[in-house]
Parts: structure tokens; C-alpha cells; sequence
């Protein structure tokens, strides 16, 4: 039986959600606007609890009713109308794959560092990663460690692999960072791995702990 993979069936309601509430708004005659936090380095801060850097309590508005706000507002709604559809349809897309379909619906982006900074909007909107709207850099990462993982995606779904399965370690892109840790051999648990470049699925591995073995 196939198992839907959480994150993205929440993804996939929170872009339905915006939608509806631009649809809501013109329909009572109103100028939609979003807000979301600011990601520049002035608005991140370091959390002692989490061990992380957080965003801060700065925002950022699109307001349609604002001229100078209408491109980025519009290149926003298409993004989340493509990643919707992403999702919809079980496809992927990498980060210039979404810069030139973008094209394809006569979107314009002045290059792709442009498209990349709506995609980051999105990210903060939802706050969610882009991952999870399935869309992904290039592959060049690799994962190695005695874990047991779990495919999600389709036609692989609940098929199980172990990462010590290829010397050079396995790639990292749509299907292994979406994958669930299921098992591992570790006394550490999940964090006795080794990745290297620094590619999409690292922080979702060091998110996903399993349980420790007696």
C-alpha cells in the first residue's frame, strides 16, 4: 500500500490555502498582500536552545496594492502555483529547471539568482524548505553511514536501503533527502554519518532521528 509522504500532503494544503485567501480577497475587492520573515543576515540569530541560527521578528511584505511590489507579488504566485502543481502531478524540479519554465509561461526573471530569491520567499512564507515543494539544486552531495533509510517517492516507496551500500557513499537529491530513517546500527543514533557538499537532503537527515538500538 502506498504511503503519502507527510510533509509534502502539508505542503500541498498550505499552497492550496494561499490560493484561496488571494481568490477570497479579490473577491471582496481587496488587495491581497503576503508577509513573511525577512531572511537577510540582519534578521537571523543565533538560538543557545536550539544550537542553530533562527530568523528573527523582522518582516517582509508583497502587497499587490503596491506598484513597486506587483513583479515580485506575481512571481511569487506563479512559483506556488508551479510548485502546486509539482506536488500534484509526484514531479521534481531543480532550481534551474524552475528558472526556465518559468519562460514557458512567459514569467519573467532577469536571471536565475532572481528565480532562486522567490523561491526563498516561498520558503519563508510556508516556512517550509523547498524541498518539500519539490524543488531541488543540482545533485552533489553524497550520504554514507550504517543507516537503514525508507523511500516515499513513488514506485519506491517502502523499499528500504542501507547507506553503506555503495563505497562512495549515494548521491543526494529528490528521493533520498524525502527518504525516513528507519533503522541504524549506530550506539549514536542518527548523527554517526558522513555527508559531504553541502546538497539538499543534509538538514533533513540530521532532522529525522531514529531510535537508538539496546
Amino acid at each position: 500500500m502506498k504511503r503519502s509522504n507527510p510533509r509534502k500532503e502539508i505542503s500541498k494544503k498550505e499552497l492550496t490555502a494561499l490560493g484561496k485567501y488571494i481568490y477570497d480577497e479579490l473577491d471582496k475587492g481587496l488587495f491581497p498582500k503576503m508577509s513573511f520573515k525577512s531572511r537577510s543576515v540582519r534578521n537571523m540569530k543565533y538560538d543557545e536552545e536550539l544550537k542553530q541560527f533562527v530568523l528573527g521578528a523582522n518582516t517582509v511584505t508583497r502587497d499587490s496594492h503596491n506598484i513597486k511590489h506587483i513583479r515580485p507579488f506575481t512571481q511569487l504566485l506563479w512559483l506556488a502555483y508551479f510548485s502546486k502543481e509539482l506536488l500534484k502531478e509526484s514531479k521534481t524540479s531543480t532550481l534551474r529547471d524552475v528558472y526556465y519554465s518559468a519562460q514557458a509561461y512567459d514569467v519573467d526573471f532577469v536571471d536565475q539568482s532572481e528565480s532562486d530569491s522567490i523561491i526563498t520567499d516561498l520558503e519563508a512564507l510556508l516556512q517550509r524548505a523547498r524541498e518539500e515543494f519539490n524543488v531541488y539544486p543540482e545533485e552533489r552531495s553524497a550520504i554514507f553511514g550504517d543507516h537503514d533509510i525508507e523511500y516515499t517517492i513513488p514506485r519506491y516507496q517502502g523499499r528500504r536501503l542501507n547507506l553503506t551500500s555503495h563505497p562512495d557513499g549515494l548521491l543526494i537529491g529528490p528521493s533520498l533527502s524525502t527518504a525516513e530513517f528507519v533503522d541504524t546500527s549506530s550506539p549514536e543514533g542518527h548523527e554517526q554519518f558522513v555527508s559531504a557538499g553541502g546538497g539538499a537532503g543534509v538538514p533533513y537527515f540530521k532532522s529525522n532521528k531514529i531510535a537508538q538500538k539496546d
